[in-house]
C-alpha cells in the first residue's frame, strides 16, 4: 500500500494493491459437501481472498474399470460435485469443480495441471472408512508434489449418509 499526495490539493489518495487470491485445490468424494471441509474453507477464507478448486475423482470399483463401464462413476461423481458446488456456494465459498480419474492420485497431479495451487486440500471419511486412507493418498501427495497438503477428515455422521 503506498500514498501519493495529488499536485492541486492537499488530498492524500491512497494506492492499495490487491492481494492476490491464494489457490486451494480440494480433492473429495464422499466427503465433497461435509461440515468439517466447510468449516476448513470457510477459515481459510477468513485468512484472506481465496479461489476453491474441487475435484471429485470418478471412483470405480476394479471389475468396472477393468471392463471400461465408467458411466455410472463418472455420473455418480458429477452428482457428488453438483451437490458440492451448491452447498459451498450457499456458505460464500468461490468455487469451481471438475470430475477428476478414478485414482485419486492422478486426479491430483491433472487438476494441478490446469489450477496451479498454493495448497491441497484432501477431505476424506473417518479412518475406518476411508479407502484413499488405505492408499495412503494423502501421504503419497505430500510426497509427489510441491504443495503444502491439509487433510481434513469428516465425522462419522457424513460417512454413514454416504
Amino acid at each position: 500500500m503506498s500514498y501519493t499526495m495529488d499536485a492541486n490539493s492537499q488530498a492524500l489518495v491512497r494506492n492499495v494493491t490487491p492481494v492476490p487470491a491464494q489457490r486451494v485445490l480440494v480433492v473429495a468424494n464422499q466427503a465433497a459437501s461435509s461440515p468439517a471441509l466447510i468449516t476448513e474453507l470457510r477459515d481459510r477464507a477468513k485468512r484472506g481472498p481465496v479461489d476453491i478448486h474441487l475435484v471429485v475423482p470418478a471412483l470405480n470399483g476394479h471389475l468396472r474399470h477393468w471392463l471400461s463401464d465408467t458411466d455410472g462413476a463418472v455420473l455418480a461423481a458429477r452428482r457428488r460435485g453438483e451437490d458440492a458446488l451448491a452447498v459451498l456456494t450457499s456458505r460464500g465459498l468461490p468455487i469451481s469443480v471438475e470430475i477428476g480419474d478414478s485414482v485419486p492420485l492422478l486426479a491430483i497431479g491433472d487438476a494441478l495441471a490446469q489450477f496451479p495451487a498454493d495448497e491441497i486440500v484432501v477431505a476424506t471419511l473417518p479412518p475406518n472408512r476411508a479407502h484413499w486412507l488405505e492408499q495412503n493418498l494423502v501421504v503419497l501427495a505430500r510426497r509427489k508434489f510441491n504443495v503444502p497438503v491439509r487433510h481434513v477428515i469428516a465425522r462419522e455422521e457424513v460417512a454413514l449418509a454416504a
